[in-house]
């Protein structure tokens, strides 16, 4: 049996085999909780931080990475909170890619630190990046992160200098705030040549903001937007889309992707987990179901673990059947988006 932790409450996934050929091909591993930036819809005013004493060592979590990868673990993403702010990272990075199997490891940051540490993060293995900017305008910006936008672009400049490719920059489309920058976006991916990646703001964790639908800017509303302007776009593809819908803007050979879990989700199929900064497995951003993997990840042989996560491959084949069939809502995921792990 397995124990899934969901709030006060916990369920039981009995022993059984997996009922298909479930691959889990990409992990996101939150290294942190702590952030340097205080984006208003996702970090409390007066956030609690997890002791650093319950945060997962960087051993155990690479014995999880060893043996996901018999179930089809290619793809590796290192998310916070701001990863930047952990100590040897570099290091981390070195000991991921030293795993026979996994062949693409990406990470999520705000960039402000970037700029200093590109250089030992390509020397390290990272291969690319996805960097937060939810405007353009430095005052806007810094209004919803209270950070400082020309820091961000050093970071991407350097980034690119040493060599990691390919960059994506993630915006966050809140409606009344931001949705009019999206010709700016394009403009931006086009002049430091990265993709740009629209997100529809989601209803996750306890930012300083309550959550409205009407905050929601539907993204096919951004793209009717970007094809007045630069004709058609054509669908295409991009290395670690995920759940983003890229296009090609071929009049200016730039590459946009809109991710859409309100106006249009993309549930199907998913391949994806998440391990929390202090040892959880989160089968689904929709829930605040988790499945607790400290334990075994510090005590257990390597046989122990990969029969914890045959057990977890079952538990994800019923969260996705779940999702598709009861339709879960965003609101039922309670946790602070910095400490899953984006």
């Amino acid at each position: 049996m397995i124990n899934i932790i969901s709030g006060n409450k916990i369920k039981i996934i009995p022993d059984i085999e997996p009922q298909k050929e479930t691959k889990i091909t990409y992990l996101r591993i939150s290294i942190t909780d702590r952030c340097n930036l205080k984006c208003f819809y996702c970090r409390p005013e007066n956030q609690e931080f997890i002791p650093r004493e319950e945060v997962l060592d960087y051993e155990d979590m690479v014995k999880f990475v060893k043996v996901l990868t018999k179930f089809g673990l290619k793809t590796v993403r290192i998310t916070g909170g701001e990863p930047l702010l952990r100590k040897d990272i570099e290091k981390f990075i070195s000991m991921l890619n030293e795993i026979e199997g996994i062949d693409d490891i990406a990470m999520t940051t705000n960039a402000i630190t970037l700029k200093k540490q590109a250089k030992a993060l390509k020397e390290a293995g990272l291969k690319r990046l996805n960097i937060s900017i939810d405007s353009l305008k430095p005052k806007l910006f810094y209004d919803i992160t209270k950070g400082n936008l020309q820091d961000v672009i050093d970071g991407i400049i350097e980034a690119k200098k040493v060599g990691i490719e390919p960059i994506k920059v993630n915006a966050v489309v809140i409606k009344g705030l931001n949705e009019d920058e999206a010709i700016d976006f394009v403009e931006f991916g086009r002049e430091y040549n990265v993709e740009v990646r629209f997100i529809e703001m989601m209803p996750i964790g306890q930012g300083q903001i309550d959550w409205k639908e009407d905050m929601v800017q539907p993204l096919e509303k951004v793209k009717q937007k970007i094809e007045e302007k630069y004709g058609k776009m054509l669908p295409s593809f991009s290395m670690g889309s995920g759940a983003a819908r890229v296009y090609e803007i071929p009049s200016i050979k730039t590459k946009v992707g809109f991710i859409t879990p309100i106006s249009n989700p993309f549930c199907d199929g998913c391949s994806k987990l998440r391990l929390t900064v202090e040892g959880n497995v989160k089968l689904c951003l929709r829930t605040d179901d988790e499945i607790p993997a400290k334990d075994i990840l510090k005590e257990g042989t390597e046989e122990e673990i990969e029969d914890f996560v045959r057990k977890v491959v079952v538990a994800k084949e019923i969260s996705n059947e779940n999702i598709q069939f009861n339709n879960y809502a965003f609101g039922e995921c309670q946790r602070i988006m910095t400490s899953i792990g984006g």
